[in-house]
């Protein structure tokens, strides 16, 4: 199985369409070329703008909708966001209503247009019925870290297919790393078949705390593979991830029955590695962990304790509040009016007019972090614990 690269160092047009011909043309599929309906799903966690580098890039889309309306395709751009922020204000923010105008393109909702349910590997899934009716499906995810497992590539980016807030749903029944794992497996078998061609946008990525707070960075690469797992083990590989850091990854190779040593890339990428990417928030523990008995783990896991916090920066939009999957935030007022209310200062101007302010009840928190991903000012931070902070 292959995996195409392009170094690209700016989201530059030409360019780009020049990459997405060359990427296709070494695909060589019938099917793309016989399909009347194109699905292009790219990963739009929320309404970030693209300098954000937390969502794919609108043109890298862009050049492959033209490559496929000058091959007088039906082009559908399709997903569906990762919290209560409406579909509309992303597809605003991140570009893709400025690439609806100019093209004719359909911009489609997977949280309303209807869903199926399906048994897959032991998992209950509920998937967006246009997975099912669609031509073929083009897989465009972003390369970077991701603070729940590790690493976000094309694998994890088919977790758009689950209409709406079942996502969160799916976080409160599944808040272990490997079971949550497990799950993006099933979902990663159940969409394959319908899969024709999955690209990373790694241009500008992200590492650190990922998938939305991390560090923004120039990794100038632009990768291609009609396989997910092998696109996915490779583009962890350049961040410095092993295979067992990702915690789906040799399920999903070894159910698409691919050895990582038979990976083909071009010759020129043999030895190439993205330099200085951080990665340490989002594998400490499970590299602690994995050599330590089971006996210690309850205390370690204390030890090194991490949750979400609600920073000074808080706009209180209430995008945490609604993604919330098992209601652990809530509002309530600002500390300094709390402070004036139990001095007697109820009617002081600062009590009546603060802000009621987002609460995380850390005893009810699963720590998915669903409310450091989606929130859209960057508002939220991961407390460690002592220990946590002299590890990392």
């Amino acid at each position: 199985m292959n995996v195409s690269i392009r170094k690209i160092d700016n989201y530059n047009l030409p360019e780009l369409e020049e990459a997405i011909k060359e990427f296709f043309r070494s695909l060589g599929s019938q099917r793309l070329k016989r399909a009347k309906r194109i699905i292009i799903k790219p990963n739009l966690l929320g309404a970030f703008a693209p300098e954000r580098a937390v969502t794919t890039h609108p043109m890298v889309v862009e050049a492959i909708v033209r490559y496929f309306l000058e091959r007088n395709k039906e082009v559908v751009i399709a997903d569906s966001n990762g919290g209560s922020t409406s579909i509309e204000t992303v597809w605003q923010k991140c570009g893709y209503s400025e690439l609806a105008d100019k093209y004719p393109v359909k911009l489609v909702n997977l949280s309303t247009y209807g869903l199926k349910a399906v048994y897959r590997n032991g998992f209950d899934l509920k998937l967006s019925k246009m997975l099912y009716e669609s031509g073929v499906l083009i897989n465009v995810a972003k390369l970077k870290t991701h603070s729940l497992m590790a690493f976000t590539g094309a694998i994890k980016n088919l977790y758009g297919l689950i209409p709406g807030m079942i996502k969160s749903e799916y976080h409160k029944n599944f808040p272990d790393t490997n079971r949550f794992g497990q799950l993006l497996n099933a979902v990663y078998q159940e969409a394959r078949p319908r899969v024709v061609y999955n690209i990373i946008d790694g241009i500008q990525g992200m590492d650190g705390a990922g998938p939305s707070a991390g560090r923004l960075r120039n990794f100038s690469l632009l990768l291609g593979s009609a396989s997910a797992s092998c696109l996915d083990y490779y583009a962890s590989r350049l961040m410095g991830f092993k295979i067992d850091d990702i915690p789906y990854l040799f399920d999903a190779l070894h159910a698409d029955g691919i050895l990582p040593s038979r990976i083909q890339i071009p010759s020129s990428f043999l030895h190439h590695r993205l330099e200085d990417v951080d990665i340490k928030v989002v594998k400490l523990h499970k590299d602690i962990l994995r050599f330590v008995p089971a006996s210690a783990r309850i205390l370690l896991k204390k030890l090194l304790d991490y949750y979400p916090i609600i920073t000074e920066r808080c706009l209180s939009c209430g995008v945490c509040v609604k993604s919330c999957p098992v209601k652990a935030i809530t509002y309530r007022p600002d500390s300094h009016a709390i402070q004036n209310s139990a001095s007697g200062n109820t009617g002081s101007q600062s009590s009546r007019t603060a802000p009621a302010r987002p609460f995380i009840n850390k005893d009810k928190c699963i720590k998915c972090m669903c409310c450091h991903e989606l929130c859209p000012h960057n508002a939220i931070d991961i407390h460690k614990s002592f220990v946590s902070r002299f590890v990392v």
